[in-house]
């Protein structure tokens, strides 16, 4: 059969519309199957911990694991968008991250690199890279270059924690631009150069850093 080109067009952004929702679809399912895992791991080592000091308790089902204050907050990474408030995003995050990733007696935790690589590190990344939005980002040269440095030393701050990151889909790091601004405007004030009164820095709404 004749197919024109706009018959052509209209099929590819109908094949591409399925596309899309198959892969919402299979995201949805990720983000579900990681959520109620994490759940289970907190409820065992909860358990665990409760048996070590004499203190048992019935195990909670799924159901009410799902309708926790963790439950809540993992459902809020699954579910952000781009209006979603960045400081609401990162505050979930950041009592996730603690409550999996920072040790008992640890001052602060890191997060290693293995962890983005799995469901819900997947999962936590995205909810941040939306909520940032468009320009809210900044690559390690992007960011080097706007701190007037080499992306050799913004690789060290960010290995030594001093800045934090997200990954990107391919687990590149990106850094806040909020953060980012705030950095250059201490390093010109250290410089002793006035900084503008119409800096990004001053036009945009803080982010949590």
């Amino acid at each position: 059969m004749f197919t024109t080109p706009l018959d052509a067009g209209f099929g590819s952004g109908a094949d591409d519309a399925i596309v899309a929702r198959e892969q919402n679809d299979r995201d949805h399912r990720d983000d579900a199957a990681a959520i109620d895992q994490a759940l289970r791991l907190v409820a065992d080592h909860h358990a665990a911990t409760g048996s070590l000091l004499g203190r048992t308790a019935p195990r909670p089902t799924l159901a009410e694991l799902r309708r926790s204050p963790l439950g809540q907050d993992l459902r809020l990474l699954a579910g952000a968008s781009k209006g979603t408030s960045s400081e609401t995003v990162q505050a979930a995050a950041t009592r996730v991250l603690d409550l999996l990733l920072r040790p008992l007696a640890a001052d602060d935790r890191t997060v290693p690199a293995w962890f983005w690589a799995t469901g819900l590190g997947r999962m936590v990344a995205r909810a941040e890279r939306a909520a940032h939005g468009p320009g809210g980002l900044l690559t390690l040269d992007e960011t080097a270059d706007r701190l007037d440095t080499k992306p050799a030393t913004v690789e060290g701050w960010l290995a030594d924690g001093a800045i934090r990151s997200v990954p990107d889909e391919d687990g590149r790091p990106l850094l806040p631009r909020a953060t980012v601004e705030r950095r250059r405007l201490v390093a010109l004030d250290l410089a002793g150069v006035p900084s503008c009164t119409n800096d990004v820095l001053l036009a945009e709404r803080p982010l949590a850093s």
